[in-house]
């Protein structure tokens, strides 16, 4: 099981560094461990997101998915009309990335 937190601690921050200048936003931490029922999380308050290590068996655009929408909780907390917008915005086709992250193996 460490091996894919260690996987998750290399491949995440190169998708942060991509994405904090593109969405305006800065990660002070992450953090990768056992998630039960999400992908990820944010703190946006304290600028913290984390990654479920189940990520590591996902593909590399699921990955990148899961740090948008973490990153995009920075600028909006909720699930709400101007989340998706930016979701849109940023990666359009995040909705099929989405169902592809959520199929069962």
């Amino acid at each position: 099981m460490n091996w894919l937190r260690d996987e998750l601690k290399r491949a995440i921050p190169p998708l942060i560094e991509k994405w904090q200048p593109i969405m305006g936003v800065v990660v002070k931490k992450f953090f990768v461990q056992k998630m039960k029922t999400r992908w990820g999380s944010c703190n946006y308050t304290q600028g913290n997101v984390r990654f479920n290590s189940e990520l590591a068996k996902k593909t590399p655009q699921c990955l990148e998915y899961v740090v948008v929408h973490e990153l995009a909780h920075l600028l909006e907390p909720s699930h709400n009309a101007r989340f998706h917008s930016l979701m849109s915005q940023f990666l359009p086709n995040w909705k099929l990335i989405k169902a592809e992250l959520n199929r069962v193996l």
